[in-house]
């Protein structure tokens, strides 16, 4: 496990202290496609009419497109030669978006880039979209408080902090994109279910 620790720490170290131009190429990266499988049955009555998702706000570090770890000191390091293929808020929200999708239970799905109208927006806070450095290993976590708004009202519904982890299986950038795919699926969901719930105490019809 140190060993682990050691390669992981020493890919981000070796980017992070040059001077000159990023090398390139530059790995783009997506968050895996969400496993969400459909509900297994949609009856009349238990599907949601419409649900608008929203970007959640975030803090600087997580707003641009890097990879980043958080290191045993609360210090954020970034892997150097891999990026997200779009900025975290976008990407997580995008994300979301194709969950719900997959499982199905929402009559009308859209997000706020669309400028659609509907009932409900879930939105929130993207508090870690990163590794950890921790006792264990690298483990990769995802921490979301998300917020259910009557969006005509701008009135709160519900609120609830979801967070998931997933160990590494090594040290690379392609195991840490994995592993916070398999962590972004375990909080999908528990948020999926959580918003049907909440988003069905709501006369949308």
């Amino acid at each position: 496990m140190i060993r682990v620790l050691f390669c992981l720490s020493l890919s981000i170290l070796l980017g992070a202290c040059s001077v000159l131009p990023e090398p390139t190429p530059v790995a783009l990266y997506r968050l895996p496609p969400s496993g969400q499988p459909p509900a297994a049955e949609v009856r009349k009555g238990t599907q949601l009419a419409a649900l608008r998702l929203a970007r959640p706000a975030t803090t600087d570090a997580l707003g641009g497109n890097r990879l980043l770890v958080l290191t045993a000191d609360h210090r954020y390091q970034a892997y150097p030669r891999a990026r997200w293929a779009a900025p975290m808020p976008l990407l997580w929200r995008d994300w979301l978006l194709d969950a719900f999708w997959r499982d199905g239970r929402v009559a009308r799905l859209s997000s706020d880039g669309d400028g659609l109208q509907a009932g409900l927006e879930l939105g929130g806070v993207l508090r870690a979209l990163n590794v950890e450095m921790r006792e264990g290993g690298p483990v990769a976590v995802i921490r979301y408080d998300a917020r259910l708004v009557d969006s005509g009202s701008r009135r709160i519904l519900a609120s609830r902090r979801f967070e998931a982890q997933a160990p590494m299986a090594g040290p690379a950038e392609a195991e840490a994109v994995a592993a916070l795919g398999r962590a972004a699926d375990r909080l999908a969901r528990e948020l999926i279910d959580w918003s049907l719930a909440q988003g069905m105490t709501k006369d949308l019809r």
